[in-house]
């Protein structure tokens, strides 16, 4: 039996029953308050209808005309019971990773998407597979707000808006169709927010309750950010381009958000090129660690492994802790290993620099992007 998860919300879809809600235009609409809870904004729908299985029925099935809108006869769409919202095509012969995006203002979140979600579709097609948008709106967000501004363009995407702001795209999930994968049809659903939406409280927040059902949580941070990081390296790293929000403060609001949900979260070092180019600053302690030859840092699988190499991602996590420690951020880490609820996070740490170089003002280096170590976070949790 094939179960799956709503790619909003993330909650598994119930076995034997099905939500179907009109969309013909020929009945009223109204206002949808499950729908508008976990979307952020009102939203109005069409009436529903649901079917159960008849667990009397040995070979029961979900009969042809269960999707017709019983007022005007029109067939209606399948809803997440959950939160209503309308599942793509054939979305229940399929299983979906569901991934989770946190990180603070200019974390480099949209900008570390924009750049897996193509590394990612050269990987797959090395597999014998392929990459494709399982939606429209997905299709049409990554074009609008990825492709075009960062490959098109050639410049530095705008701040991630608000969840309250009516055209805030974050609010749909990008729906990826991975193809077969060893004989099961995969489907990856990545759902981002605005840094402001984790730096303020999180608790009661209906429309972010989608991060404690994720399958992973992808917690990105920019280690100059960190208070004691910041200060220990102020001397030799340039001024910030934009203001940075606090990824303690989002962090500790995530750990407030999952409440007893215990997803395994990748914790991701962004930028990384900005430590690599601590190598450079030449007598320092820092241009020694950093200059290591057989560190995992300073190298990238890249395309090569098709798969996740447990080993080398141990010893980069090995090494990342390293570093932070050096850098004074053990409380940061503690957060992780010993949250006040008690129970630890599965976790492992991850250094990724999506552009290669930094920006040259609002623009992407003039030698292009040379992504590093993108696709580990990926791997991790696909188990590719």
């Amino acid at each position: 039996m094939i179960m799956t998860k709503c790619p909003r919300c993330f909650r598994r879809l119930p076995d034997g029953e099905w939500v179907f809600a009109c969309r013909s235009g020929r009945c009223q609409e109204y206002e949808d308050p499950v729908g508008s809870a976990h979307t952020g904004i009102a939203v109005r729908s069409g009436p529903m209808h649901s079917v159960r299985r008849n667990p009397e029925v040995k070979h029961w099935r979900l009969p042809d005309d269960a999707q017709l809108c019983p007022s005007c006869q029109q067939p209606g769409v399948e809803v997440c019971p959950h939160c209503h919202y309308g599942l793509p095509p054939e979305w229940r012969l399929g299983t979906a990773t569901c991934i989770a995006l946190a990180g603070a203002r200019a974390t480099g979140k949209s900008v570390y998407i924009g750049v897996m979600i193509k590394q990612l579709d050269y990987l797959l097609s090395r597999m014998g597979s392929s990459l494709k948008f399982a939606t429209d709106t997905s299709r049409r967000i990554y074009n609008d707000v990825y492709q075009r501004p960062l490959f098109e363009a050639r410049g530095i995407m705008p701040p991630t808006a608000a969840a309250g702001v009516a055209d805030a795209y974050q609010r749909e999930p990008l729906i990826l169709s991975l193809g077969v994968i060893d004989g099961q049809r995969r489907y990856l659903v990545i759902r981002d927010v605005a840094g402001e939406d984790l730096e303020a409280s999180t608790v009661g927040v209906e429309h972010l309750s989608y991060f404690a059902q994720a399958d992973s949580v992808f917690f990105m941070f920019d280690p100059t950010a960190v208070n004691q990081v910041r200060e220990m390296l102020k001397d030799l790293l340039p001024p910030q381009l934009h203001e940075a929000g606090s990824p303690e403060t989002v962090l500790e609001n995530l750990i407030l958000l999952l409440g007893s949900a215990t997803p395994p979260i990748a914790m991701i070092l962004s930028k990384f090129d900005t430590m690599q180019a601590l190598r450079l600053v030449q007598g320092t302690e820092w241009s020694r660690i950093m200059s290591n030859p057989g560190a995992a840092f300073q190298r990238d699988p890249g395309l090569a492994a098709l798969r996740y190499d447990e080993d080398d991602g141990a010893l980069l996590d090995a090494e990342v802790r390293s570093l932070l420690i050096r850098l004074g951020a053990e409380r940061f880490l503690n957060t992780m290993t010993a949250p006040h609820h008690g129970r630890p996070f599965a976790h492992r740490l991850f250094a990724v620099s999506a552009l290669g170089e930094a920006a040259e003002g609002e623009r992407i280096h003039h030698r292009g992007i040379a992504s590093f170590r993108c696709l580990d976070p990926i791997r991790w949790t696909l188990a590719l």
